[in-house]
């Protein structure tokens, strides 16, 4: 998928939506007043939550409800504040950033698979002027540090021994 038909996918997308809130317009808002009531058991009502869109001092059960004091002591009325705009701006980008995460995935797949697997010899010839270079010098080599390193260790061990098992110390 070419970068620019998912700018065109993109486009469309977010026309789609524009033309989904234009026309749904009439029954969402930003702002509503949600009454919350209980069921009542000898009414044939199953609906217990009503919502209108209303002024913040509007926003009561008798003006939501429309029923009689003594049901409304039981609702509870609250005025719900959102921004629609602002949801649909991060789910879109959340969408287009998976889209575009989705899409690099297969490039990168697909360019794996497509080239060649190269091998490297550069470390071998690396390691073999490292070998010459250290025949060269006499004085100087791992081997020698190698060696140097081990009578060390065999020394420490001794000493260990000595000190712990027999209690004397070599001098």
């Amino acid at each position: 998928m070419s970068m620019l038909s998912l700018i065109f996918l993109a486009v469309s997308f977010l026309q789609y939506v524009n033309s989904e809130s234009s026309s749904s317009q009439a029954s969402y808002s930003d702002v509503r007043c949600k009454c919350i009531c209980p069921k009542e058991v000898g009414s044939n009502r199953t609906r217990n939550v009503f919502v209108a869109t209303v002024e913040p001092d509007q926003c009561n059960c008798q003006h939501i409800v429309k029923r009689e004091e003594s049901f409304c002591l039981r609702c509870q009325c609250m005025y719900e504040a959102r921004n629609t705009i602002l949801i649909k701006v991060v789910i879109i980008f959340i969408v287009v950033l998976l889209v575009c995460m989705t899409v690099y995935a297969v490039y990168l797949f697909v360019d794996t698979r497509m080239s060649p697997f190269e091998i490297s010899v550069t470390s071998d010839e690396m390691q073999e002027q490292l070998a010459a270079r250290t025949r060269r010098r006499r004085g100087f080599s791992v081997r020698a540090i190698d060696q140097r390193h081990t009578r060390w260790k065999q020394q420490v061990a001794e000493q260990r021994r000595h000190i712990y098992d027999t209690r004397t110390m070599l001098s």
